[in-house]
């Protein structure tokens, strides 16, 4: 992952670098109500938050912790939405996944694509071995989008800390090791381009 940022580019989506001239669309997209109601935070982001955040995502990419494309449709550069990793150990083989993409843009199958570009860059180019997903229990689309993408449930995270104020259980979902052939049927079910 050292280097350049990688773009990567499906058959509808560019997936690349955030900036901070992104900030108006991120911040429109992390205020939406539902991504505020199943994030760990009580209320939408000021603008200065959302810079700060960009800037966070950009120093896990140049320290090797993480990376967040935003994701944009092709003859569009204006940001939908966001996905990535953060969390990488030490030894890059695990790595937590998250993702919003904006209202207008949902259940159209752009996030299943993002993220199924996504998850070929981390077995194929990080080498990482282990995926983990945390959800809100109430959040049921994206609960779906991960079972459908090949994730499995594996417990219930209790008290997780929301907003330094109150506490939420989180599900904790995961993309295990894959052999070659669980590898392929699960690419298969996300329509490779």
């Amino acid at each position: 992952m050292q280097g350049e940022f990688p773009i990567l580019e499906t058959s509808r989506l560019i997936l690349r670098l955030i900036n901070l001239s992104d900030a108006v669309s991120i911040q429109k997209n992390l205020s939406d109500a539902q991504t505020v109601m199943y994030s760990n935070t009580n209320q939408p982001p000021t603008r200065e938050e959302v810079e700060k955040i960009i800037k966070i995502w950009q120093k896990r990419f140049e320290e090797q912790k993480g990376i967040r494309w935003g994701i944009t449709k092709r003859g569009n550069d204006k940001v939908i939405g966001s996905c990535g990793y953060k969390n990488l150990t030490q030894d890059n083989t695990k790595a937590e996944i998250g993702y919003e993409i904006l209202v207008n843009y949902r259940r159209q199958g752009l996030m299943s694509e993002a993220l199924n570009a996504v998850i070929r860059f981390a077995f194929k180019t990080m080498q990482l071995s282990y995926i983990k997903a945390t959800v809100n229990p109430d959040n049921l689309p994206s609960i779906n989008l991960l079972k459908k993408i090949g994730f499995i449930e594996e417990t219930i995270l209790e008290n997780n800390q929301r907003d330094h104020t109150q506490s939420t259980n989180l599900k904790l979902f995961s993309l295990p090791p894959f052999t070659m052939t669980s590898f392929y049927d699960v690419i298969r079910n996300f329509k490779v381009f």
